[in-house]
């Protein structure tokens, strides 16, 4: 397993090498939020009418705005492990392809403890991705389990960027091992200590769904833009709940959230929409990454049948 995740670490590292900076502070009145959430362990797009989705559009898109903003941020919500078993190998591509795309934080879905939370955390460990939870903790030390929040600088402004996990969710093998706490109260202590280290921008990434992310960001002051996963549905238009901006781009990274908050002068967000934006053809692709994704799609593809085959080689003898 550590050959093959430093295999896909390498060629990622080949097509990712030259990456956008975030440049200059164009448009300083702005800070733009691009979002997926409930990706399910797609890479490339899918094979519908109209292909949509994939790591190379979702780097291209953002790599398009950033040419005309110059404080934009890029996350996931979490839920981006497949629901297939025995796919580990594509759980440490996304992490390394999520790295390397500059993400800037990451929240945690219950799909993403399927194989074990020690399985995540090693690729957590591995790759340095910025997962954030604020309400996962150990079971026996009462720990978080991963960073409940990371605070960013995206242009002249300081973003905090906290996660949260259903109440309910299923913890998968970790289950007597790790215990849930209750979000509205994690995300009030949370969003304290974020302002108090000098966020003037704070987005949570919920895996809660949608009646229970408006409810807490409706309970609660200091959320400024929420991204809405777990299992809820695409709404091309954001909504405001109370003072939060609240985006809903549906599941397997067919649509990119583009967020838009509007700062004053002191960097405090005066108002704020959103809207997803549908992955398609006529998204630009970021050089590299589809030639990544396919040499990963076609390996995986080899690695099946031969293991078919030799499943099939078994049964008749």
């Amino acid at each position: 397993m550590r050959t093959r995740c430093l295999s896909i670490a390498t060629l990622l590292m080949t097509v990712f090498a030259v990456s956008p900076s975030r440049g200059s502070c164009l448009q300083p009145d702005k800070l733009v939020l691009l979002s997926t959430t409930d990706v399910n362990g797609r890479t490339g797009p899918c094979g519908c009418h109209i292909p949509k989705g994939g790591l190379a559009r979702r780097a291209g898109f953002a790599d398009s705005l950033r040419t005309l903003f110059g404080q934009v941020a890029l996350v996931d919500a979490g839920g981006f492990f497949p629901e297939e078993d025995g796919q580990q190998d594509r759980v440490a591509f996304m992490v390394d392809a999520m790295n390397l795309l500059n993400t800037d934080a990451v929240g945690v879905g219950a799909r993403d403890l399927r194989y074990g939370a020690s399985f995540l955390g090693a690729q957590v460990k591995r790759s340095r991705l910025p997962v954030v939870c604020a309400n996962l903790v150990d079971a026996r030390s009462g720990r978080p389990l991963f960073d409940p929040y990371v605070i960013k600088k995206v242009g002249n402004a300081k973003v905090g960027f906290f996660g949260l996990i259903g109440a309910k969710a299923d913890l998968g093998p970790s289950r007597d091992s790790l215990r849930i706490e209750d979000p509205t109260a994690a995300a009030r202590r949370t969003v304290a200590d974020m302002r108090k280290k000098g966020a003037d921008v704070v987005v949570l990434l919920a895996q809660l769904g949608q009646v229970d992310s408006e409810d807490l960001v409706g309970a609660i002051d200091g959320v400024n833009a929420v991204v809405v996963g777990s299992g809820a549905a695409m709404m091309q238009k954001g909504r405001m709940i109370k003072n939060t901006v609240a985006c809903y781009g549906g599941e397997q990274g067919h649509y990119l959230c583009e967020t838009v908050l509007t700062l004053d002068a002191k960097r405090r967000v005066t108002n704020g929409e959103a809207e997803a934006v549908m992955l398609g053809p006529d998204v630009r692709e970021r050089d590299g990454i589809q030639a990544a994704v396919k040499r990963f799609e076609d390996d995986a593809s080899e690695q099946a049948r031969k293991t078919a085959a030799a499943a099939q080689g078994a049964g008749s003898r």
